[in-house]
């Protein structure tokens, strides 16, 4: 092992060379807790490692294609990780980037620190002669339809570990025996592959220290939130139970997948938001952070993994929602029932709350599948004024989302309810006049939030609004005769969904 001290006093790089998967990994451990204890600088281990396969939190992204047995046979050892993502791969002639910073003393959330990971490694690859790209929703980086780079990591009390790879030289052939990332068909390149160059490792590793010097230290000016805005995520035992209730269920939610800050209050409480018909959205809205493409049909054993899940935290009231799904001709709906109805099995007495896409082409259809899965709060967002509908929510229409409210009050005679973000360049006379439209088509129930910004390439937080202006938004909204409201910084369509009336 190499140990480097930059000139940058904050930073130490230590170069393990090639060093074994499991001994690196205790490692990390080690210098995470010492870290986070302040008694060491932020580290960066950059390391190669014998054959190994990794497995990631998401077990539903960890498909090998053959045993372990045979790998094991092969001297391809196999270790099951908590870092994020899935299956992968590491061999000799990858370079590995293991960062063990402290994201708070940085003032970095975890999307900042991913969108800095990608940009280093994005920056060495173009030294290389590699001009690549990301991939919004999968980290990692891309030459073409071809990943280049993956990215796993894993934050506990602010401090990081796992990374970046980058494969240069390395046997790609060790990725044929697994599914990488999940990723069904993705197809796995190298920088010889590219360039036919074999690049000297010790060359890279010396292109790279600066890069990060660049990106996580050098004349960082961090864009400090006001300080209502700040909040940090609770470690006590309920949140933890929850965490791994979601993981080993392979469980969707949109805490995770929308970067809700209010992910720690929730999880505390043992309740959570889910995410069904997959974590990939069919439009491409600027203020949200979920992955835009092709989703894969419905996964049938959704509805009992769910019902699994809501009994094992002997949820009360549960909130489902779900991407877009334009590519299905019901919009997703007997989904959202067929997910209702497995629930009520096994916990008879929970009451429902869905927050459903706008159902473009099938309002009425998806309402008439719908009506099999009643009882339920029924919930569908606005939210923003009609004049920022071009620029935060692609393929929406303000007028459809009020008629779908209006159809669901209609036909079913039950509470509807709606939200709307904060901060995106709004003007107090638009929300007033959008309050309006939502009490003319009797939405009964209204959250008024703070929009974030979820990650670097979502839309930009033009205004901070302050918490009493929020709550001034919650007296108009109460004389407006909405019969719920929680208007805050932080209020989400589905936070203290279970309270009762305002």
């Amino acid at each position: 092992m190499i140990d480097r001290q930059l000139q940058n006093e904050t930073l130490r790089i230590l170069d393990y060379g090639l060093a074994d998967y499991k001994t690196v990994l205790e490692q990390q451990l080690q210098l995470c807790e010492k870290r986070q204890r302040g008694e060491i600088p932020d580290t960066v281990l950059i390391v190669e490692h014998p054959a190994v396969i990794t497995l990631g939190a998401r077990q539903n992204a960890n498909k090998l294609l053959t045993s372990r047995e045979n790998l094991i046979k092969r001297n391809i050892d196999v270790v099951d990780t908590r870092r994020g993502g899935g299956v992968t791969a590491h061999n000799p002639g990858q370079l590995v980037v293991y960062p063990i910073l402290n994201l708070q003393k940085l003032n970095l959330s975890v999307s900042e620190y991913i969108r800095k990971l990608e940009e280093a490694g994005l920056q060495l690859l173009e030294q290389l002669g590699i001009r690549c790209q990301r991939r919004k929703g999968f980290p990692g980086l891309w030459v073409g339809d071809k990943k280049i780079a993956s990215i796993g990591v894993q934050v506990s009390k602010f401090v990081t570990r796992h990374g970046l790879a980058i494969n240069i030289w390395n046997d790609l052939s060790i990725f044929d025996l697994f599914v990488p990332c999940g990723l069904e068909g993705v197809k796995i390149t190298s920088v010889l592959n590219e360039t036919k160059k074999k690049h000297s490792m010790a060359d890279i590793k010396k292109k790279l220290s600066p890069l990060l010097i660049k990106h996580f230290f050098a004349n960082h000016e961090p864009q400090k939130l006001p300080r209502w805005l700040r909040k940090t995520l609770p470690a006590d035992g309920n949140y933890n139970r929850t965490e791994t209730i979601l993981n080993s269920l392979a469980i969707n939610t949109i805490c995770t997948h929308a970067n809700c800050p209010n992910r720690g209050d929730c999880w505390s409480r043992g309740t959570a938001t889910v995410l069904i018909l997959g974590n990939i959205c069919t439009r491409n809205c600027g203020f949200c952070s979920v992955p835009t493409g092709k989703p894969q049909p419905p996964d049938p054993t959704e509805p009992q993994r769910i019902a699994q899940m809501a009994k094992l935290l002997s949820l009360k009231y549960l909130v489902l929602t779900s991407v877009d799904r334009d590519d299905l001709p019901d919009g997703g709906a007997a989904h959202f029932c067929n997910c209702i109805k497995e629930i009520r099995k096994h916990c008879s007495d929970i009451k429902f709350e869905i927050l459903t896409p706008d159902f473009r082409n099938c309002q009425t259809e998806a309402l008439e599948i719908l009506r099999d899965a009643l009882p339920f709060v029924f919930a569908h967002n606005i939210e923003t004024v009609p004049s920022l509908y071009p620029l935060a929510r692609a393929g929406g229409d303000y007028q459809l989302s009020l008629n779908l409210l209006k159809l669901a009050k209609e036909k079913y005679g039950i509470q509807t309810k709606s939200s709307i973000m904060l901060g995106l360049g709004e003007t107090d006379d638009q929300v007033e006049q959008t309050l309006k439209d939502l009490r003319k088509v009797d939405c009964d129930r209204l959250t008024i939030g703070q929009y974030l910004k979820p990650s670097k390439d979502s839309l930009k937080v033009v205004e901070y609004i302050p918490p009493a202006k929020f709550d001034l938004w919650k007296q108009r909204s109460i004389e407006l005769d909405f019969t719920w409201v929680i208007s805050a910084p932080f209020a989400r369509s589905s936070y203290f969904a279970e309270m009762p009336s305002t």
